[in-house]
């Protein structure tokens, strides 16, 4: 029987086939690696979303909302670090974010026409700031006091949630009207009173929402009040004779709380005994209609 002959097969073909080979070899390389890489990022999006959704749920911003939508609203948290004098600009031109302050402190400024600097606010961890609801001629900054980390949603995301979540939307215009009579209370002060009316208004403020420990230096805070450093210590030396005075960035008071004469109802918000019968400035009030 003739014995069958194996067809030779070209090198050519050979060395061709092992080309393709090496190539779909290195495709599925590529792919494999991509995939990986797309995983990488989904689990750093979710371990970011978890980190962040503690400081989420504590803030008023997003009090009352379903879970599912604080677990998606943290995954899309953009968190970022400032050294302290740092200017963050904010402005209105559609690309608008919504700052949460999650370390640190800072201010919120805006400068007039002769470039002077016009103290909006102070800003410290947990607050909210965004310029995304005012009108394109919010053109404020933010600066940064010391060392700090800002965490920020888009205006995209923060316009998709307030038409889908109830809760949202509510908190939203809870936000806006508590910035609104901050404004309010601010351009009072800075108007209406004096030196030392300002001063002591301040220092009740820090007393009653700060525990009475200043953060700030004497010159930030004379710069927010609109008065000079100068004008700042004759205050304070005028405020110590009615028994209030700063020791180690410290507010210490008399026991009769002399400090409550300088309260208002926005800052009395947080003091469990205003308008009560134990407020000193009630009685005060009370003993000026008698004349006593």
């Amino acid at each position: 029987m003739p014995r069958r002959m194996t067809p030779e097969i070209p090198v050519s073909w050979i060395l061709s086939f092992i080309d393709i080979i090496s190539k779909v070899d290195k495709t599925l390389l590529d792919l494999n690696q991509e995939i990986q890489n797309i995983m990488g990022f989904m689990v750093n999006q979710s371990k970011n979303g978890s980190k962040h959704l503690e400081f989420l749920m504590s803030l008023p911003l997003f009090k009352n909302m379903a879970s599912v939508e604080l677990d998606q609203i943290a995954t899309k948290i953009v968190s970022k670090k400032y050294k302290k004098g740092e200017i963050l600009p904010l402005s209105f031109d559609g690309k608008s974010r919504l700052y949460m302050l999650h370390k640190g402190q800072g201010k919120l400024v805006k400068l007039n026409y002769r470039g002077e600097e016009l103290v909006l606010r102070f800003v410290k961890k947990s607050d909210v700031i965004s310029s995304m609801h005012f009108s394109n001629l919010f053109d404020a900054s933010f600066e940064f006091l010391e060392d700090a980390s800002m965490l920020s949603l888009s205006e995209s995301v923060v316009n998709k949630y307030i038409t889908q979540s109830s809760s949202f939307a509510s908190n939203v215009i809870s936000m806006l009207s508590d910035n609104i009579q901050l404004l309010m209370t601010n351009a009072e002060v800075w108007r209406l009173k004096t030196a030392q009316e300002k001063v002591g208004w301040y220092l009740n403020s820090i007393n009653i929402n700060n525990l009475g420990k200043l953060t700030l230096s004497k010159s930030a805070i004379s710069l927010f009040l609109g008065i000079t450093p100068e004008s700042f210590s004759r205050a304070l030396n005028k405020l110590e004779k009615e028994g209030i005075k700063i020791e180690n960035k410290q507010v210490k008071q008399a026991e009769d709380s002399p400090l409550c004469l300088y309260c208002d109802k926005v800052v009395g918000a947080n003091c469990q005994y205003y308008g009560s019968s134990e407020c000193p400035l009630v009685f005060h009030n009370e003993s000026a209609k008698h004349g006593s």
